[in-house]
């Protein structure tokens, strides 16, 4: 009381001392406690734009008011519902969704059968995780109870919820873990689930405040997220909840999986009716006398130094039975909520530790094995607390922002090929149809017979195993498409350790392949305007292929040569004989680009038409770009468009490649060599590509060898052959690469071997990016 603040002091501080974000908000809050009237020279927003712009001198244009930038985002998009919607998933910690393909019906007996079970399940262990806190609570402090009933409790985690998430896991284990579920994985797997609601529980979700934030964002213009977040959040922000031990999540999931024991039951003679197509409605209802689920017992474990057993819990074979019975016929899928997008915007990344999802947890980094955790969380700790992640924070916030929603018609082509069988070329998996040989007599054939027969048959349920599980994949990605067609949907993102950014949802977004490419579009549209139906030619024609490095003036104009072609693909969207499938590059999004094309020349004005479709820019083969601009190399620079080429279309540094192997090739022809002849007509562009672009990026001639053996494959050649010839292509492509790129080799043969020095110290590589992020390479290899 009766304390002035005097003005002129406050704003020389203002004005020349260089304040973290997070402590001239501090600063601010403070002087305000003082004289709430103070009026401060600088606004917040302002200071904390100015402080990323000196910090950060690579994003100062970025942050530039004349960009007017502005998040694509409007708040009335966003209803209640959705919100709801999205808060009910997290705290369920998984969505169902009903699948798309014609393969799966559901059994009803069946499912009515498993239903009954997995609510008489959670019942039990409901009434069992509260009778033991009950008699925790009157005195009874036995080990098993002292130890796991104090964080059972009703005011610390919902155990209704526990009984609920706990069945749900233990039924999909009895799927994956058809030879038992092992004690000590199943243990700690529980006690992470506890955990996270109990995390959830304590969280805290505010949604008249999230609601405001989402408000705010329609209305900033030059301010981050976080900015906006704490000008519509008043309570304290950085709410952690308290960690518990490795070792208390597992005694907690023990405690768990010995109840499961105990009360799981089945009614074995109502489990063979379902089995044996019983009517539903004669389904009997259990009898007293019910079959324990598992059985307690050990599997041997076996490693190459020695073997040891593993407790496992066996479940009944009659009940795993109807269980994988029920997962052939289902016609749902069970998606983790942090495997889907988002329904409505994620919060900002205001701390590194604090999840951008409404409830669930996120990391902020992406670190591979648990022992790195720790690691990893004290060096952010560090970096946040300095304010050096901030820039990072807020490019994962602005993507975040960006609302998407899914090409409705390219949807539903894809489902339609799927069903159908499916078109490799296209990128949706064909059906395996191929006959396996008919079994041999061993005595009556030689051994080389034999291996020939045996090595057909290994080749055979290789390509049916990938080409299973490619299809349940795609299955995967148009069920969760299918779900999200009638409204806008958000990414939420983190990082790897690299500080490569990636959509934390894995299966349907932007950084999938094409026909995931060719189903996403931008909620928000814009008008064409006067260049913007030039750019969908040129984008149509770059997604069709087959010009290598033509001019943006060529590709449009090779768009207005196929203009019947491209109205035509547009209104015969379901005929996969179309112009469109042609396309040797990318054929759902040239597809997508065809019907956005006719759409806005069949509209009165083109130039007034409102597109959502993404027109991608790509790097020339981004890798070397960066080598060759570390190495100052000029001529290399010119291979990947880093400088001006002396020509007048751009250089394609793939053809350059193929250009010095080829002339190798020809010469290994010459001299008589059997495997450069069988290559003859076989080597282009995208035979190699793939092998160039990831050679910087430490691929190994393994790797190298496995990439070109899939496209040598892909044109017909056989399995032996192909092998042969890709290893003999790999060494060409790599010396090819060296050839051209000689300052890049020096370089990686520097930084791997200041990699082995600092290997040899005990410590793992480590650096700093040019935005702050810290970097650990986590890679490791002990000797024995």
């Amino acid at each position: 009381k009766n304390v002035s603040v005097n003005q002129k002091f406050i704003d020389e501080i203002v004005a020349n001392y260089s304040f973290h974000l997070n402590d001239f908000r501090d600063f601010e809050n403070a002087i305000r406690i003082i004289d709430p009237s103070m009026v401060f020279s600088v606004t917040n927003e302002k200071r904390d734009i100015d402080y990323l712009k000196k910090k950060y001198p690579l994003i100062k244009n970025l942050l530039s008011p004349k960009l007017k930038s502005k998040f694509p985002y409007h708040a009335s998009r966003v209803s209640a519902a959705s919100i709801k919607s999205q808060l009910n998933n997290e705290k369920n910690e998984y969505t169902q969704l009903q699948s798309i393909s014609c393969e799966t019906q559901e059994n009803p007996s069946v499912w009515k059968y498993k239903a009954m079970l997995q609510k008489k399940w959670e019942d039990r262990l409901y009434k069992a995780l509260c009778n033991e806190s009950k008699l925790y609570k009157k005195g009874d402090h036995r080990d098993f109870r002292m130890h796991n009933c104090p964080f059972l409790d009703e005011d610390i985690v919902c155990l209704r919820t526990v009984a609920h998430q706990t069945v749900n896991y233990i039924c999909e284990q009895l799927v994956l873990q058809y030879k038992g579920i092992e004690i000590i994985v199943s243990a700690s797997a529980l006690g992470n689930i506890v955990y996270k609601i109990y995390c959830k529980q304590h969280h805290g979700f505010n949604q008249a405040k999230y609601e405001q934030y989402l408000k705010g964002l329609e209305k900033a213009s030059n301010s981050s997220p976080q900015m906006v977040w704490e000008q519509h959040n008043t309570q304290k922000f950085h709410q952690f909840v308290p960690f518990w031990s490795t070792n208390t999540m597992n005694s907690i999931g023990g405690f768990i999986l010995n109840l499961v024991r105990i009360h799981f039951k089945f009614d074995k003679q109502g489990c063979s009716d379902v089995l044996n197509n019983i009517d539903s409605s004669q389904i009997k209802k259990p009898s007293e006398e019910e079959t324990q689920v598992f059985t307690h017992t050990y599997h041997i474990s076996e490693t190459t130094t020695h073997t040891h057993p593993i407790g496992t819990f066996v479940s009944h074979p009659v009940l795993r039975e109807l269980i994988m019975k029920n997962v052939e016929t289902r016609g749902y899928f069970y998606f983790a909520t942090t495997e889907v997008p988002m329904l409505c915007p994620p919060k900002p990344w205001c701390y590194h530790s604090l999840t951008p999802m409404l409830l669930s947890g996120v990391q902020f980094i992406r670190y591979a094995g648990f022992e790195w955790k720790k690691y990893f969380s004290d060096i952010l700790n560090e970096y946040d607390r300095k304010g050096d992640i901030d820039v990072m924070k807020y490019g994962l916030d602005v993507l975040g922002t960006l609302p998407w929603k899914v090409n409705s018609k390219v949807l539903k082509t894809q489902i339609e090929l799927y069903n159908t069988g499916g078109s490799d070329h296209l990128s949706i998996s064909s059906v395996f149809n191929k006959t396996f040989p008919e079994l041999l007599d061993k005595s009556a054939v030689d051994d080389d017979t034999l291996k020939a027969y045996y090595q057909t048959c290994k080749s055979l349920k290789k390509e049916q195993n990938e080409k299973h599980s490619l299809r349940c994949t795609q299955l995967y990605t148009l069920t969760l498409a299918n779900s999200l067609v009638d409204a806008p949907f958000w990414q939420c993102y983190n990082l790897d350790f690299r500080g490569r950014v990636y959509p934390v949802a894995p299966l349907f977004s932007q950084m999938l392949g094409d026909p995931a490419r060719g189903m996403l579009m931008f909620a928000e549209g814009a008008p064409l305007g006067d260049s913007g139906l030039a750019w969908l030619k040129v984008h149509c024609a770059t997604k069709f292929g087959g010009l290598g490095k033509a001019t943006f003036e060529e590709k449009a104009q090779f768009a207005d040569d196929n203009m019947d072609n491209i109205m035509k693909s547009a209104d015969t969207l379901c005929s996969n004989r179309g112009w469109w499938a042609q396309s040797s590059e990318d054929p759902w999004q040239c597809l997508a680009t065809c019907i956005e094309i006719a759409a806005a020349l069949r509209s009165p004005d083109p130039t007034q038409y409102v597109t959502s479709l993404p027109v991608q820019m790509d790097g020339s083969c981004n890798g070397l770009q960066h080598y060759a601009a570390l190495g100052r190399d000029y001529e290399g620079a010119v291979k990947v468009c880093l400088a001006p080429s002396p020509r007048a279309r751009p250089e394609d540094v793939y053809l350059a490649v193929i250009n010095i192997v080829l002339e190798r090739q020809e010469a290994d022809v010459a001299d008589g060599n059997a495997t450069a002849r069988k290559l003859i007509g076989m080597i282009e562009r995208k035979t190699l590509k793939q092998t160039v672009m990831t050679q910087v990026y430490g691929v190994t001639q393994y790797g190298a060898r496995a990439q070109i053996k899939g496209r040598l494959q892909d044109k017909g050649m056989s399995d032996e052959d192909a092998m042969e010839c890709a290893s003999y292509l790999s060494v060409l492509t790599f010396n090819a690469v060296g050839q051209l790129f000689t300052q890049a080799q020096q370089i990686k043969a520097w930084l791997n071997g200041s990699a082995y020095k600092i290997a040899e110290t005990g410590k793992p590589v480590k650096w700093s990016t040019p935005l702050g992020l810290p970097c650990v390479q986590p890679y490791t290899k002990n000797k024995r």
